[in-house]
């Protein structure tokens, strides 16, 4: 390559700077943003709707607060509103969160909810504070800086009224706006995918599967029947940990285009409905799900439109009326309210100040009205005839159960599982069974439930008249949460039944039965070998 070759080409390639600045501020539409708007907007709805009823109790004077800030010494950081405050403050940030997602005074609603709901947050470290609750919270700020209220929204279609201009018929009609509110978006989740995987790396128990076999054993988010099926194969959890870190460490560098956003992102959506399927969430898959469409950009949108179309033209007469039918009724609803000239005869009327107006007025509506339903509901009782609720004696049994102190665990207690095998992977028994022919290696293997001190465990084999043949033992440390008995089934035991006795100690926690059959020639061979 000569030197007027190397002086074209790097004419023609942007350099660093450039390629910088057109990654952050390249003009697009925000087809993406507004799919993130609108569902975070559900999202948040998800969490505020449930804890409306409840709202004096979790975050005014009248209830119990549990601001974060006193955790480091901070005690009056934040103020707590009064009762009927709170009640005014939560229907507010509901209000603005359905604003948002029907994209009416999109920024304004953004920006209300994104404090509201951090606001409420930090007065809840408790059950309101979680994962999801801080990633919504740094969506709804990024998304208050954008433009995402430009397309699918109310907004849009009133200045389109406003300015007599005709609907959009194609990509270009569409307004343009710098892309960084976006690409911010899209380095915050994955940054929090890189940040959970150098937590993952520092917690050994996650990449042995006892953490993710302890999670799904449990209810503790909610039920999870998926997951209690698969701690049934625990060499599957090992597996599936790995996956996962590899996936949380290359998401940030490989998910920007081509087949390495699309493995990515499908690798994330499978990722967080297992997390539903097996651990019980639903809010933060819902929330990470949301973000992955600041993902979709304007050529997504168009790809997508062309195949709506194909597919229109295809399977149109089948499907088509019946969704009409479906959307009748909200056709009838139309035509009752007003026709269509009524409609755009308002959207030509509407100026910024009556739209505000307007908006300002139903906001104040709204919060007043629920203030007041929530004042006639009494939720507890303080305007009833009894007076206000009082709590429950518990039973004289349960306070002394619960103030007797430290009680010591059984030794039945420390222990999850017993294990028979022939292989293992990664430390776990792979293929539980209860039949094994000469020449085998028979594992056993006993799964300790944490903590536990240091244990002296022992593993004996006994025949079918429970006599000992054989014993075997070892000390498994506070660290442990696994001891492993090897034994092997020689000739020298006789085919038939026999038994694999746990004990800790003199004591007897379980015993395993087992069965030995001969095998041909050839076999015991290749088990030999």
């Amino acid at each position: 390559m000569n030197t007027t070759e190397r002086i074209s080409m790097s004419e023609t390639q942007p350099g660093l700077r450039a390629r910088v600045a057109e990654f952050f501020f390249a003009e697009e539409t925000p087809f993406g943003l507004a799919l993130v708007r609108i569902c975070v907007a559900i999202a948040c709805l998800m969490v505020t709707v449930p804890r409306w009823i409840h709202t004096r109790e979790l975050f005014s004077t009248d209830g119990a607060p549990t601001p974060l800030a006193v955790n480091y010494g901070f005690y009056d950081l934040l103020p707590i509103p009064s009762g009927g405050a709170a009640v005014a403050l939560m229907t507010i940030l509901s209000f603005c969160c359905v604003t948002a997602c029907f994209g009416w005074w999109t920024r304004t609603s953004l920006w209300i909810s994104a404090v509201l709901y951090t606001y409420l947050n930090l007065l809840d470290c408790l059950s309101t504070m979680t994962k999801y609750s801080v990633i919504t919270s740094h969506l709804l700020f990024l998304l208050a800086f954008s433009q995402c209220g430009a397309v699918w929204s109310v907004d849009a279609w009133l200045r389109r009224r406003r300015l007599g201009l005709p609907p959009p018929r194609s990509l270009d009609d569409h307004p343009k706006f710098a892309a960084w509110p976006r690409r911010l978006i899209q380095i915050l989740i994955g940054v929090v995918y890189f940040g959970a995987s150098v937590t993952k790396m520092h917690t050994p128990a996650y990449f042995s599967g006892d953490q993710l076999l302890h999670w799904m054993m449990t209810n503790v988010n909610n039920s999870n029947p998926v997951g209690e099926w698969m701690t049934m194969y625990p060499a599957a959890l090992v597996v599936f940990a790995y996956l996962a870190v590899i996936w949380e460490i290359l998401f940030l560098f490989v998910s920007w285009r081509g087949w390495g956003r699309v493995c990515m992102l499908t690798l994330g959506v499978g990722f967080h409905v297992m997390t539903t399927l097996t651990l019980g969430l639903y809010l933060f898959p819902i929330t990470c799900i949301s973000a992955y469409f600041a993902f979709a950009n304007s050529d997504d949108v168009v790809v997508g439109a062309a195949r709506w179309r194909s597919w229109k033209r295809r399977h149109g007469k089948t499907w088509l009326p019946r969704l009409a039918t479906v959307t009748r009724w909200p056709r009838a609803i139309a035509i009752r309210i007003g026709s269509a000239r009524v409609w755009t005869s308002i959207g030509q009327r509407w100026n910024t100040a009556t739209s505000l107006g307007a908006f300002g007025l139903l906001l104040a509506v709204v919060a007043v009205g629920a203030v007041e339903v929530e004042y006639r509901l009494d939720p507890y009782g303080e305007r009833s005839s009894s007076g206000p609720y009082s709590l429950k004696e518990i039973a004289p049994s349960d306070v002394q159960r619960m103030f007797v102190g430290d009680v010591r665990l059984r030794e039945y207690d420390k222990y999850l599982s017993f294990d028979v095998g022939t292989t293992m992977f990664a430390g776990m028994v792979t293929d539980r069974r209860d039949t094994f022919r000469h020449g085998e290696s028979i594992i056993a293997q006993c799964t300790l439930s944490p903590p536990h001190e240091d244990m002296w465990v022992e593993c004996n084999l006994h025949d079918a008249s429970n006599v000992v043949i054989d014993r075997c033992g070892q000390v498994v440390v506070r660290s442990q949460l696994r001891g492993n008995f090897l034994y092997r089934a020689c000739e020298a035991l006789e085919a038939g039944d026999y038994f694999l006795v746990l004990k800790t100690g003199n004591r007897e926690i379980t015993r395993r039965k087992i069965h030995i059959d001969t095998c041909d020639d050839k076999k015991c061979r290749v088990l030999a070998n």
